[in-house]
């Protein structure tokens, strides 16, 4: 595979070096029109005075100048008048093209920044997912070539069959996440009232069983918070959420839900977690720790939460508990509130 070769200049480079082309030709182009014209009135007009003019005495009595003699006077500081100017626009049309390559500069970086941003962000994610899918199709290539060589017994048969349906199920896991993600990344396209209350309640039914047999116990605190979205993917949230806070925790551990207008905190016990490291944690494909590679998710909870979150208008954090854990806040504006 040949490498990408990079272009010379970046895309901020050419714009700003655009700018200052365009400036200079449209300052250049300008300049010449204005000096053409005014030399050409100047010109035209020390004619018409000059063939209007009068001999005219000079300091000494009996010297006299002519019209033609004017003329060429006119003419010569018109020269001179012209040639100054000239000189004085070409170096401030030089001086402010300067400027406008640093204007152009500036303002590439500003709107640039934010597209750049996004292709960084997608190669990444390309990147990442393509090793993901990688990942179980390794799995089930490795069960198969190794499991099933020779005369397997039937409890090597059973053993490969369970292998295989983990990574299969991983797959699924992994495409529907992928799914999901682009889905909210588009963005809403139509709101139906409700009330995230009920949303977190249905949510944290659905997990209680998850929850007893992994020995955490989950708390809910709620009152209405009535708001405007999607009813699927707000679901698709808080089961995000509850499911991290009960998989990344320990037996006896606990999990803490807060439900208030326009705000959704998820706090759990469990692994410390550096400061540092929760940024990360809202990439695609990134774990938290105490999960094992094949067994644990698809490392797209968070960054499917802030994805959903955006769609709504609103955005999450997360900071670490002390002792362990993480807090997670979700905040989406109630109506009236956007």
């Amino acid at each position: 595979m040949k490498p990408v070769r990079r272009p010379f200049l970046t895309a901020r480079t050419r714009i700003a070096v655009a700018f200052g082309g365009i400036f200079l030709v449209l300052g250049t182009a300008l300049l010449l029109t204005v000096n053409l014209l005014s030399r050409a009135g100047t010109q035209e007009r020390a004619t018409t005075i000059a063939r209007n003019a009068v001999p005219v005495e000079l300091v000494r009595p009996g010297e006299r100048v002519s019209a033609w003699t004017a003329y060429r006077i006119s003419g010569d500081v018109s020269a001179a008048a012209s040639q100054q100017m000239i000189m004085w626009s070409a170096v401030a049309l030089f001086v402010t093209a300067l400027l406008a390559v640093g204007v152009g500069w500036w303002t590439a970086g500003r709107c640039l920044r934010p597209v750049q941003g996004a292709f960084e962000s997608q190669r990444r994610f390309i990147s990442n997912a393509s090793h993901e899918l990688r990942t179980p199709l390794a799995v089930q290539r490795t069960a198969i070539q190794v499991g099933l060589d020779g005369d397997p017994s039937p409890e090597e048969l059973a053993h490969v069959r369970t292998t295989l349906l983990e990574a299969n199920r991983r797959s699924e896991r992994l495409i529907d996440g992928l799914l999901l993600l682009a889905r909210s990344d588009r963005g809403l396209e139509r709101r139906d009232s409700l009330d995230l209350a009920d949303v977190v309640s249905e949510e944290t039914a659905a997990i209680a069983g998850r929850a007893e047999r992994a020995g955490v116990r989950v708390s809910v605190r709620s009152e209405r918070a009535p708001l405007r979205g999607n009813r699927v993917l707000l679901g698709q949230l808080a089961g995000n959420l509850l499911r991290n806070a009960v998989e990344y925790n320990h037996r006896g551990g606990e999990v803490d839900v807060i439900v208030e207008p326009g705000r959704l905190v998820v706090r759990n016990s469990g692994p410390v977690v550096a400061a540092a490291d929760i940024p990360a944690l809202f990439e695609p494909f990134r774990r938290g720790q105490g999960k094992e590679r094949l067994c644990g998710g698809t490392g797209l909870g968070l960054s499917i939460v802030q994805s959903i979150a955006r769609a709504h208008g609103g955005r999450a954090s997360a900071a670490p508990n002390r002792g362990g854990g993480l807090r997670v806040t979700v905040e989406i504006p109630a109506p009236g509130r956007e």
